[in-house]
């Protein structure tokens, strides 16, 4: 079966664990060169050991909330690689899940900027270079949040399902010159979300790993370019029956 990731230039935000760092391996393992972005530099060259992906690697301190991050992570991907044929924006983080009340304005404006405005704000800076190529591919990773409701997850929900609409809008945009963009939607796995949040969902082995979920994301990138697909959510079996409300 034809794959369409060979020698692609792909940047994954939030490369260095969890689901990016799962993706980036997968990607490598395709031939595409691989971009990785994080802001814990020790975390980020960890990461980079683990994949050993060579020349076909490139690992990138970058903040996806700084604007002045993303011109510099753009400059440097076109130095080393070339133009960008898709960013993953994977980046995100649960800051703090507690009711509405308890989110002062800090931290609501935190979630905000984390889940959903560093990811305009980057999308931004990386499409003209797309629209240069005459190509390109967005995929923004959400939550099974944007569609499901769970008490305390009112402002990362809220986010996550912002970027359902950013993504919708921004294909239209992105299409007038062959572009595309998708949403990617997965539910609980086991990566470094839940304890990063301070969350207890229960037993980990009913999730699946970052690697499971990942198959599916790359999934969203192997596909010709004449098709894309607009949203993928993705559950585990084991969580299904205690936690979607359909």
């Amino acid at each position: 079966m034809e794959h369409y990731i060979e020698n692609k230039v792909i940047v994954v935000t939030g490369g260095s664990s969890g689901f990016g760092l799962a993706t980036a391996r997968l990607l490598l393992e395709m031939g595409a060169k691989v971009v990785i972005t994080g802001r814990d530099e020790g975390r980020l060259e960890k990461a980079a050991l683990s994949l050993a992906g060579g020349e076909n690697l490139l690992a990138l301190r970058a903040d996806a909330c700084v604007t002045a991050d993303w011109k510099h992570l753009i400059k440097t991907v076109l130095d080393a690689f070339g133009p960008i044929d898709v960013l993953v924006n994977n980046h995100g983080a649960g800051i703090k899940i507690a009711t509405l009340d308890e989110m002062d304005d800090e931290t609501i404006q935190k979630v905000m900027d984390v889940n959903l405005l560093s990811i305009m704000k980057g999308t931004r800076e990386v499409l003209p270079v797309m629209r240069a190529a005459g190509k390109g591919h967005v995929i923004n990773v959400s939550s099974v949040c944007s569609h499901h409701a769970w008490a305390g997850w009112s402002i990362y929900s809220a986010a996550k399902a912002g970027m359902i609409g950013f993504t919708r809008c921004l294909h239209m945009e992105m299409a007038g010159w062959g572009g595309k963009a998708t949403t990617f939607i997965p539910a609980a796995a086991e990566t470094g979300f839940q304890s990063a949040a301070n969350l207890n969902f229960g037993e980990q082995g009913q999730f699946p790993n970052a690697t499971d979920f990942a198959r599916s994301l790359v999934h969203c990138i192997d596909v010709p370019a004449n098709s894309f697909i607009e949203e993928m959510t993705i559950w585990g079996t084991g969580q299904v029956a205690g936690f979607v409300n359909f």
